[in-house]
This record gives C-alpha cells, structure tokens and sequence, in this order.
C-alpha cells in the first residue's frame, strides 16, 4: 500500500518476561525456546511425584487422564503464563479438571479428581475447586480448546516418556456409546486399589501405596467331589475394598467363578452351612 509506514521507522516495543529470578527481552527465538524447554521439563518432573503416580495408577483405562488430557493440562499451563513455581498438583488437577470439562461427555468419571485435589472434607470444598477454575480459566484468557496436532506437538518434545503411552483404548473413546454404563467402573480415590475393568482386562499391578482388599471365604452351593474345584483358601475367595470417605464396598469375584448377567442377592454367614449329602 502507498501509505504504509517504513519499518525502520517504526518504533520497537520491548517486553519483559521474568522467568524464576532472571529476565529476557521480548519472546524471541533462543529465549522463548528455552523457556518452552523450562516448562515441559517442569511438567514432566511434575508427574513424576509419587502422590500423582498414585493418582495415575487408579486411572488404569485412563479414562480422566489419558495421554491427550495431559498435554492439555501443559498447554494450558503455558496459555496461563503459569511461573515454573506453579506447576504444582493443585494447578494441574485444576487444570485436568477444566481439560475433562471441554473433551469428556460423561460427568461421573472427573468427579474422583475432587477427592485428589480436594482431600476427606472434599464435599465441602468442591465450590471453590471450581471456582479456581474458572480463575485458571480467565487466566487462559478463556482459550480451553486445544487442537489434536498441538498435543502431539507437546509429545514430540519428549516422545519417549510414559505419560504419551496413556493410550485409551476404542470402547473408552469419547464418541463411544455402545458399552452400558454399568460396565465401565469408574477411576478411584486414594487408598483404593486400580478398579478391574471387564472390557480392558486387569489393571495394573499395585504399588506398595495402594490399599489390598481382604480375603473372605467364599460360600458355595455344595462342595464338590471333583478335587479340582477343592481350591486353597487363597485361590478361591471374595475380595472387598472399602470406601473410608462415602462408606461403601466393593466386592471382586474370583476368576473361577462365572455368574451370567443379572442382579444376585449376597448372604454372608459367619461359618459354612452345611451341604445335604445325596
């Protein structure tokens, strides 16, 4: 155009960016790099707590945490112009809550990030687990869409580390709708060991942190003469997991018993009935 203003002419407009006691100018090259650089690396030390391994592990079909998630919870710790200092658990259970909140359809499965973040009295504090939110959310300047490709843009960084194999399998995917809901268990708090999903198989082995349910025998119909069904205690028995925080239990079936889909009633009796003899 014949009016345009000569770029010489033009006057520079200088920023400063404080990064961890020291500054740079501007958001040039060598200096914006290395901050990236700064902050992926913050990032995966991060994960690298063992109270978030913890927290991880109870996600085995990574269904609140899959490996997308994550790198949105970075993303939008740079979208947030979030100091090195604040890449804590608090910001990124924040953060992975609001990432659930644009990507997720089901509600149940991001709720177990609340006992995380939030701790026992989580019910009390969940009000203001959101509205630091939707601070973190303004702080992003409300930008909480993040494009497929600048994920894997953030996994290309570092495309050896564990976090990028959190891959969800397809009847987990977020457009899926052909599982009932009741076959999908859901994500745990802490304490509880990896819920055991039907459609993925067997979760994770437990780490030392993780709660092991007790033994119970099992009742039986009748015992059997075949020796192979005269199974140890060990090998044949129920499993529970109790809940400290809403005071509800889990029971796990062993492998060798199969029950067909229905509803079943449960009698526990202090010591074994005795069977008829034929």
């Amino acid at each position: 155009m014949s009016d345009a203003q000569d770029p010489a002419t033009i006057p520079a407009v200088g920023t400063q960016v404080n990064l961890r006691g020291w500054s740079r100018r501007g958001q040039g090259g060598e200096s914006f790099h290395f901050r990236r650089h700064q902050e992926l690396q913050a990032f995966l030390n991060l994960l690298e707590h063992s109270f978030l391994h913890d927290f991880l592990s109870k996600d085995p079909c990574f269904q609140i945490s899959d490996k997308y998630l994550l790198a949105m919870v970075l993303v939008y710790f740079q979208r947030a112009n979030l100091q090195l200092s604040e890449y804590t658990h608090s910001n990124l259970f924040l953060a992975l809550y609001l990432a659930n909140d644009m990507e997720e359809d089901l509600e149940d499965p991001k709720s177990v990030i609340f006992l995380w973040a939030l701790g026992q009295d989580w019910h009390h504090r969940v009000s203001d687990f959101l509205r630091q939110r939707d601070k973190l959310w303004a702080r992003m300047g409300f930008r909480a869409i993040v494009r497929r490709q600048s994920c894997e843009e953030v996994m290309a960084k570092e495309p050896t580390h564990w976090a990028w194999t959190r891959e969800r399998h397809p009847h987990h995917g977020r457009a899926q709708r052909s599982y009932p809901k009741a076959q999908i268990p859901l994500p745990r708090g802490p304490g509880l060991s990896p819920p055991r999903c039907p459609l993925c198989g067997l979760p994770p082995c437990c780490s030392h942190r993780c709660h092991h349910p007790c033994p119970l025998p099992v009742i039986s119909k009748c015992p059997s003469q075949n020796p192979e069904q005269h199974r140890p205690p060990s090998q044949a028995c129920l499993s529970v997991a109790g809940d400290s925080w809403s005071g509800a239990f889990l029971i796990v079936l062993p492998t060798q018993l199969q029950l067909e889909p229905g509803t079943y009633t449960l009698h526990i009796f202090s010591k074994l009935l005795p069977c008829p003899r034929h």
